[in-house]
């Protein structure tokens, strides 16, 4: 309470101050039901499991918390240990509820925490194992079904039953060991712990309601657990005696504990996130005192294009039992006369406290994009995003993801029985829902809009000595393993973003809206004048050199140097002949993307205005180069798998600073690109520090070496084992050798440890700052090798 209003109070009249707290309080209560099945049932989650749990690790639960009077109406939400609760069982929930009882659709919520050591459901995952479910198997499927349906019901009758008048209060903590799965370079995540305490009259906690966007499926074990989710349910019942502790799941689709897989990794995260959360619930929280308001909306998420017969045909002969099991059973339907649906129905659901805060209720699978959206284009301070909420129908990708592929992209689809993946527009819809249902008094106001923070980062002294990894307490143990390496790169990615500001921010993501400008054919090659959109409000200029009749061909990055002629130099139109690299590579077979820096050639780029939303353009340029890729992947011509950059001075250590962030590039020949900090100009490092670089270095680490939180030995190693060909020429002025030939020494300590020491290739030409013919051409021999 602030002093001023309590000062304010201590002036009131007794009866006075107690009309004010009684205002503030509303009729709360909790209840939990045992979940956990007394007999074996197939359990969900993973394909692999087939036959019935082999016993219980730990009882899963039901719980539910009620909020508000009868007079209103009252807001019944439910969290449940099991992999995903079916629209259709919310629904007979609803129905029985609301036959003595004011319970309405808006105010009505179950959360799912997709445990994967929980029984297996009727509607959910149908298509998990690939094929039809044993006879033997279903009865007791059928029947847990319909008992956690009634056990829901009396969860949420008996949270009725307990209201007592409470007070409500939240805040927002953190836990770290979520991590984004999948395997593409842009890594979103959403570490935020959103926390509900309701206490009663006589000061103690009723019950406390925490959400995290992390799956859970830190382990895969035959018997029943509610995984780090149920572990933190535990932990903070025991340090809130009497209390009763909900955990839902945010948008968590993309996010997976990391480390995981053994039972000690599950009790750590669980305590972890209790403990943050009693951490949070004893601190100064934010009081909840407006009326609390719900309000939903039933959209319907548009399918693409349905296979046609004979693309079901195809599918169906596939060697993949899932896909070709899902293909049957649509063939079959077909053959039925039954029509496959076009369309998911999907209910965006909001309750809010008055301004106080809202807290969406997003169903299905979705993906962390959508929880970040939310909480820019409304005031992060004031919101709370909840998945796998009403209905798990399937995952729910965002254009991003969607446009990406994959698992959450389309493939997780056969295993949920959908015809296909979603329509380019399915984010849209969502977010025009969001916004329908949410007060826009939420909104962010455009002075609430902040750039995306970088990622903490763990320091580290000595950037040379790559043999060692610090926990976040600064305590050191010896690399020894690939793990060990990956946990090292992990931080220095984190320290280049402390300089050079986050990677991206997803909600500038757009797609890449490819446009061709001109095309010429030369002998051997076509020249293609592209732009493309890497992040909203942008576009890059670019040539594109594709060689005749190339099929499935390795691709080349190729990064240009500082001059005002931008990507025309690579490209054979101008400047030194030795840098003609993508001109000459796309002679010898390769597909080429040369795009211009910010700046440069034809892309006039304002750092301070255009670039305002960046910490520096160097980062600008990583995020540039990375879509690149993107667009490379695109194309036909193009073999997905034999991708590598190439550049020279501005293009060499930009090449090497995007293949640490994307690992899709599997070759990089850096020339003249780099040397350690200490080792440029003797330490003097103003040269790195123009906005068209890193600012940071001169703002924050005062243009002194010792300050900078990485280092060119980090960089080169962090490549590792990927495949690396230096040209740095002992007459180099700006990047002097002594310092290069020290980062191969310490780079190749890591690339020993990997077993790749022959990726690691450095040659020294008697030459000054500039790509000698014969090292040139050793370079493209070495990409062949590499890449073809």
């Amino acid at each position: 309470m602030h002093l001023r209003l309590l000062f304010s109070l201590l002036l009131l009249p007794l009866a006075t101050v107690s009309a004010v707290a009684a205002a503030s309080l509303i009729p709360a209560g909790a209840a939990s039901i045992d979940i956990t099945p007394d007999y074996p049932v197939r359990l969900s989650g993973y394909g692999n499991r087939r036959t019935p749990n082999t016993g219980v690790s730990q009882h899963i639960f039901a719980k539910a918390l009620a909020l508000g009077s009868d007079a209103e109406g009252p807001a019944i939400l439910v969290t449940v240990d099991n992999v995903g609760i079916p629209a259709s069982m919310r629904a007979e929930v609803l129905r029985r509820l609301q036959t003595d009882t004011k319970a309405t659709d808006a105010r009505f919520a179950i959360c799912s925490s997709h445990t994967h050591c929980a029984p297996m459901l009727i509607g959910v995952l149908p298509n998990l194992f690939g094929m039809d479910i044993p006879a033997e198997h279903l009865p007791a499927i059928e029947r847990y079904t319909r008992e956690l349906t009634d056990h829901i019901e009396k969860a949420a009758r008996a949270a009725l039953a307990d209201r007592k008048p409470s007070s409500l209060a939240w805040g927002v903590g953190k836990v770290g060991f979520a991590a984004n799965r999948r395997l593409f370079p842009l890594k979103p995540i959403d570490h935020d712990l959103p926390v509900l305490r309701v206490t009663g009259t006589d000061g103690k906690v009723r019950a406390i309601f925490t959400s995290y966007a992390c799956h859970c499926t830190t382990i895969g074990i035959d018997e029943i657990h509610g995984d780090w989710a149920g572990v933190a349910q535990e932990a903070l019942q025991r340090e809130f005696p009497g209390a009763i502790a909900l955990t839902a799941l945010g948008c968590g689709a993309d996010q997976n504990p990391n480390p995981r897989r053994t039972m000690e990794l599950v009790k750590q995260y669980g305590e972890d996130l209790g403990a943050e959360a009693k951490r949070i619930a004893t601190s100064e929280l934010k009081p909840l005192t407006g009326p609390l308001a719900c309000q939903s909306k039933q959209i319907d998420l548009a399918f693409d294009t349905l296979p046609t017969r004979e693309e079901w045909q195809t599918l169906a002969a596939s060697k993949t039992p899932a896909i070709a099991y899902h293909a049957q059973k649509n063939l079959a339907r077909l053959d039925r006369g039954e029509k496959l649906p076009t369309h998911l129905p999907y209910l965006v659901q909001r309750w809010s406290f008055g301004n106080d805060m809202a807290m969406v209720f997003l169903p299905g699978e979705i993906t962390v994009d959508y929880s970040l959206r939310i909480k820019r284009e409304f005031d992060r301070s004031r919101m709370w995003v909840n998945g796998y909420s009403n209905d798990v129908p399937c995952y729910v990708p965002s254009r991003r993801v969607l446009e990406e592929g994959g698992y959450e992209g389309a493939g997780a689809m056969v295993y949920y029985d959908r015809p296909t993946k979603f329509a380019p527009d399915v984010e849209d819809r969502i977010m025009t829902a969001v916004h329908a249902v949410t007060p826009k008094e939420f909104l962010t106001r455009p002075e609430q809009i902040k750039p995306a923070e970088s990622p903490s980062a763990i320091p580290y002294p000595d950037h040379s000595n790559l043999l060692i990894v610090r926990d976040s307490k600064g305590t050191e143990r010896p690399v020894q393993t690939a793990a060990d390496w990956a946990e090292r790169v992990t931080h220095i990615k984190a320290s280049m973003q402390q300089v050079m500001g986050p990677l991206h921010d997803t909600s500038r993501w757009t797609p890449l809206n490819v446009q061709i400008i001109s095309e010429e054919k030369t002998e051997k090659y076509l020249r293609r004048k592209i732009h493309f959109t890497p992040e909203l409000g942008d576009h890059v200029p670019a040539w594109l050199l594709i060689p005749n009749d190339a099929i499935k061909a390795p691709a080349m990055l190729c990064l240009h140097q500082t001059t005002s002629i931008g990507k025309d130099e690579p490209a054979g139109l101008g400047g030194k002949p030795s840098l003609h690299y993508a001109h000459e590579l796309a002679e010898r077979g390769y597909i080429c993307l040369v795009p211009d820096y910010p700046s440069f050639g034809e892309y006039p780029y304002d750092f301070k205005t255009q670039g305002a939303h960046r910490a520096s353009g160097s980062m600008k340029a990583i995020w540039n180069n990375m879509r690149a890729v993107d667009l490379l992947q695109t194309l036909p011509q193009v073999n997905k798998d034999r991708i590598g950059v190439i550049g020279h001075s501005l293009g060499g250590h930009n090449s090497l600073f995007t293949a640490v962030f994307d690992d899709r590039i599997k070759a990089v020949v850096t020339s003249c690109g780099f040397t350690p900090f200490h080792d440029y100009y003797g330490g003097k490092v103003v040269g790195w520090t123009s906005d068209r670089y890193m600012p940071r270095i001169r703002d924050v680490y005062e243009n002194n070496a010792d300050k900078i939180p990485f280092d060119f030995y980090e960089i080169l190693a962090a490549i590792a084992p990927r495949a690396v060909f230096s040209n740095s020429p002992i007459h180099d002025t700006n990047f002097d050798i002594t310092g290069v030939r020290k980062a191969f020494t310490k780079a190749t300590e890591i690339y020993t440890l990997l077993k790749a020491e022959k990726n690691l290739t450095l040659v020294t030409p008697d030459a000054p700052h500039d790509f000698p013919e014969a090292e040139r051409h050793a370079a493209y021999e070495w990409l062949d090798q590499i890449l073809k």
